[in-house]
């Protein structure tokens, strides 16, 4: 979620996919800007990761270290069956 409706949401989506490729996401990566309120969207970031190695509470840790992020958390989390 960034800070203010100002924000380069484009520069944040950047970082968190590559913070996202770095973590060992597999497959394809996707993105998406989800309006809020009053303007304000969050940055949603789509990816997959084996469960075993994962951390998912330290990927979120690190999205929420860029600059003009307010905060980062995982918002789902499904297990692929097959």
């Amino acid at each position: 979620m960034p800070e203010s409706p100002d924000v380069d949401l484009e520069v944040i989506k950047d970082q968190a996919l590559e913070i996202a490729r770095e973590a060992g996401a597999i497959g394809q990566i996707q993105s998406k800007l989800e309006p809020i309120a009053f303007g304000l969207k969050a940055v949603l970031i789509l990816a997959m990761y084996n469960v075993d190695g994962a951390d998912f509470d330290a990927i979120a840790s690190k999205m929420s270290e860029i600059e003009n992020v307010q905060n980062a958390e995982v918002a789902k989390m499904d297990l692929a069956l097959g």
